[in-house]
C-alpha cells in the first residue's frame, strides 16, 4: 500500500504531557510540527477529549493553557496524508468514545441512520414467525384440538388483547432471565424501550435478551392493580 492510500501515516501514542516541556520539546517538533491530524487527550487511562489540527503540535500546546488545562496528562496524535477525512474521522471518534471533554457529538453529514429499517425488518420478522405459529396451529391433529377448543381460545385471546389495550402507557415492563432482571418500557405505539433502543414489539425487545425466539407475551410482566408482577400472556384470564 502505498503513502498515498494510507490515511494515518504516521502516529504516537499514549504519550506523557510532560514531553510537551523543553527537555524533550525539539525531539516531538521535529516528528509533527506543521503536520495535520487527528489528536486526542487522557485523564491517565481515561479518554478525555478528541480533536484536529492542521498543526497538531501547536494544538496539543494550546490545550495545557486553555480550559482544558489540567483535565488531562498524557495524549496521542494520528498524523494523515491527506486532510479530506479530517472531520468525518473526527465525527466517528467522537460518535464512539464520547470523551468527556468534548461537548458536542459527532456528526456524519451523508451518513444513513438505518435503525428504523432495522426496527421495521425485526417487525417483518415476528409478523412472519406469528403467521407461521398460527399455521401451525391449524393444522395440528383432531384429538390434540380437543384438549384446546379453537372457541376457548379465540375468546381468550381477545379478552387478553383487550385488557391489553386497556393498559396505561407508559407501562413499565420486568422479565427475569438467567438470574438477571431486566426493566423495559411499553410506549403508547407499542413499541418497547429497553437499555435506550426501541424495539418494534415485546417479542422482539425479549429476543434481544434471549437471542432466540421468544414469546414477548410470556417473557414479559406487567405490575397489576394488587401489586403483583404477572405475566401479559396472563392478562384477561380473570374475565368471564
Amino acid at each position: 500500500m502505498s503513502q498515498h492510500d494510507t490515511l494515518v501515516t504516521e502516529y504516537i501514542e499514549r504519550m506523557s504531557g510532560a514531553i510537551l516541556d523543553d527537555r524533550y520539546r525539539p525531539q516531538l517538533a521535529e516528528l509533527i510540527r506543521g503536520h495535520s491530524g487527528i489528536y486526542a487527550l487522557y485523564k491517565d487511562d481515561t479518554l478525555y477529549y478528541v480533536g484536529l489540527a492542521v498543526d497538531l503540535l501547536r494544538r496539543v500546546d494550546q490545550h495545557q493553557s486553555d480550559h482544558h488545562r489540567g483535565a488531562w496528562n498524557r495524549f496521542s496524535v494520528y498524523l494523515t496524508a491527506r486532510d479530506e477525512h479530517l472531520k468525518p474521522l473526527e465525527s466517528l471518534l467522537l460518535r464512539v468514545y464520547s470523551p468527556s471533554g468534548n461537548k458536542q457529538s459527532g456528526r456524519l453529514p451523508g451518513a444513513s441512520d438505518r435503525k428504523r429499517a432495522l426496527a421495521q425488518a425485526m417487525k417483518r420478522r415476528d409478523d412472519s414467525l406469528r403467521a407461521a405459529a398460527l399455521g401451525r396451529a391449524s393444522h395440528m391433529p383432531t384429538a390434540r384440538k380437543a384438549t384446546s377448543p379453537r372457541p376457548v381460545t379465540t375468546a381468550r385471546s381477545t379478552r387478553r388483547e383487550a385488557a391489553f389495550a386497556a393498559l396505561p402507557r407508559p407501562l413499565h415492563l420486568q422479565a427475569d432471565y438467567k438470574r438477571q432482571s431486566y426493566r423495559a418500557t411499553l410506549l403508547r405505539d407499542d413499541t418497547v424501550k429497553l437499555d435506550g433502543v426501541i424495539y418494534p414489539s415485546l417479542s422482539a425487545a425479549a429476543v434481544s435478551i434471549v437471542n432466540r425466539s421468544m414469546n414477548g407475551w410470556w417473557f414479559w410482566k406487567y405490575r397489576n392493580s394488587d401489586g403483583n408482577w404477572v405475566r401479559l400472556v396472563d392478562l384477561g384470564t380473570d374475565a368471564g
